[in-house]
């Protein structure tokens, strides 16, 4: 690749080219930059993202991360961001950010912290999350995290300097906001990967409870719970009141046919579903865990319950459907939020700032 022109480039670095959120988060950030006029390559293994890229007419290096693959990686990086003329490699997810800082780019790192696979890892392996991020909180010009949850994570755990971590809440580009004036059915909707960290058993098991007796609920996504999941919703006594519709590609559509956005999550660092419901105006009930009361500002603009908590999640979301006016209170509410806080043009904006930081002080 022959070295490009202009002022401003930036190679964004990823391990994972699925649909989940940080690649989703880069996809956006991509966009927004090159918007801007910042030159973007995007570094990622061959997979959804890399496509998503191309369609968006977004430069795409694909690349394997991992196995034999992942050892020659440092040096195709180096090689890759010297070619750009990349002025900052931002990394995202502890394998890039492993990745980048073996490959000493020849310019400043900055690494986006989304805690990827933390809550998830075994023990031996969080210890290895945990020595790279010590690592990291060194080699990193500045580090991102994406919430304050994760910031005072990565302060207590890591040990990170504050003085070298900027907070930059998650962005989108906003659904289509519909008036509701109240609920129209008792249908709750979650989307997200089917992982055990998302908590879409909680989600089905609320349905058992008494206060859940009226309800019903749609989920999209798919990953390994599935057939648990549908096992559990027999076992339970409803899977007459359980859809699951697969992979959601019309993500206004899916909210457009519920009455409430569940985010059930036993662990989540920001919670991007969560921003998408509200944009579309739809209320969201959540669990009480690491990003999610950030964004819904309970009680005005979301509600949240205790983790892993059936009734809770069920009792709280009857008692929203049950008042009319509360309920689109928080429906405009939501929406609003989402405009002012988490919209894509407003991360990339602050990323930008972060990037002209790092430039300037080479």
């Amino acid at each position: 690749m022959a070295a490009v022109s202009g002022e401003s480039r930036v190679l964004l670095v990823i391990a994972d080219s699925s649909r989940s959120g940080g690649p989703e988060h880069v996809l956006t950030l991509a966009r927004e930059l090159s918007e801007s006029g910042w030159e973007t390559l995007v570094a990622c293994p061959p997979g959804t993202l890399a496509e998503r890229c191309r369609g968006a007419g977004i430069p795409v290096a694909p690349m394997s991360m991992r196995g034999r693959a992942g050892a020659a990686a440092p040096i195709r990086l180096r090689q890759l961001a010297r070619r750009f003329g990349a002025q900052v490699v931002h990394s995202h997810g502890l394998r890039a950010g492993a990745l980048v800082r073996r490959a000493h780019p020849g310019a400043p790192q900055v690494h986006t912290q989304h805690l990827d696979g933390w809550f998830t890892a075994s023990p031996a392996r969080l210890a290895l999350h945990r020595l790279e991020m010590h690592r990291l909180a060194r080699s990193a010009s500045l580090q991102i995290a994406v919430s304050n949850a994760v910031a005072e994570f990565l302060t207590g755990e890591t040990g990170a300097d504050t003085r070298r971590l900027r907070v930059i809440p998650n962005g989108i580009v906003p659904l289509t906001a519909r008036v509701r004036p109240g609920p129209r059915g008792r249908r709750a909707g979650v989307l997200a990967q089917l992982g055990q960290s998302k908590g879409v058993d909680i989600a089905v098991l609320a349905l058992s409870t008494a206060a859940g007796q009226g309800l019903s609920l749609r989920v999209g996504g798919a990953g390994p719970e599935l057939a648990r999941l549908v096992d559990l919703a027999y076992t339970a006594g409803v899977a007459d009141r359980v859809d699951f519709v697969g992979e959601v590609s019309d993500r206004d559509a899916f909210f457009a046919g519920c009455d409430l956005a569940w985010v059930p999550s036993r662990a989540e660092p920001f919670g991007l579903v969560a921003c998408e419901a509200m944009s579309s105006g739809l209320p969201v009930v959540a669990s009480r865990v690491g990003g999610l009361p950030e964004i819904l500002d309970p009680p005005r603009a979301g509600l949240v319950v205790s983790p892993a908590n059936p009734a809770a999640l069920a009792s709280v979301s009857q008692g929203l459907l049950g008042a009319p006016e509360r309920y689109a209170a928080i429906s405009a509410a939501g929406v609003e939020r989402v405009r002012q806080r988490f919209t894509a043009s407003r991360m990339a904006a602050l990323t930008r700032g972060v990037y002209r930081e790092v430039m300037a002080a080479r």
